[in-house]
């Protein structure tokens, strides 16, 4: 359900040294309309609308698409460099399917179709969460690293330590990924249960 937008490379550039500050975290939530009273027709409209993903174009019922970047400094003094500013970015947009019940949608429908929506939202949640987590890391590793004889040592120390953690980063993704296709079937007839039960609980309050 997540496909990820390949990682920008770290911009840098040579300055003078300033403060280190907190990654910049952008966030926003893009939906894409289904139709239907059916399953079978918002299963058919999930598979025609979802955001692809990968070369082969398969569709997803949701899907984060993740963008780091940022500046970093280098800050020469005497015989040695050090990294000076940070200021990482990280993009994020969660693509999520939305649907308006029809008066012909069943009240079945409508459970199963809140249940599957709820389980997208939150999968795609925990893809950014992961994001956020790991620019954080990233940025942290950065700031660390200690002092190089010149700056082109410099650079490329900072290059091999985004290098490695983007593909952490990837790495975590698609094990969370793994897991979630393991469980998703004991997952969504637990939070089906309990939406079923919230609704007859609502049922019988109304009455």
């Amino acid at each position: 359900m997540k496909r990820m937008l390949p990682a920008a490379l770290v911009a840098a550039s040579l300055g003078a040294a300033g403060a280190a500050g907190a990654a910049t975290i952008s966030e926003r939530t893009t939906y894409f309309a289904v139709r239907g009273s059916t399953l079978e027709q918002l299963d058919r409209e999930l598979n025609r609308k979802g955001p692809s993903a990968g070369t082969a174009g398969d569709r997803h019922p949701g899907a984060t698409q993740v963008s780091f970047g940022g500046r970093i400094t280098y800050a020469p003094s005497g015989r040695a460099c050090r990294v000076g500013r940070t200021d990482f970015t990280l993009k994020l947009v969660k693509i999520l399917p939305r649907w308006t019940p029809t008066r012909s949608a069943s009240a079945a429908t409508a459970i199963i179709w809140r249940t599957l929506a709820e389980d997208i939202y939150r999968h795609e949640e925990d893809h950014a969460k992961i994001a956020r987590g790991y620019v954080r890391k990233m940025e942290s590793a950065v700031r660390n690293l200690g002092p190089r004889p010149d700056c082109r040592s410099m650079e490329a120390a900072v290059n091999a330590t985004t290098a490695r953690y983007l593909k952490e980063h990837e790495r975590a993704q698609l094990d969370f990924d793994k897991v979630e296709g393991r469980e998703v079937n004991r997952r969504l007839k637990r939070l089906l249960q309990r939406n079923i039960e919230k609704a007859l609980a609502s049922e019988r309050a109304t009455q």
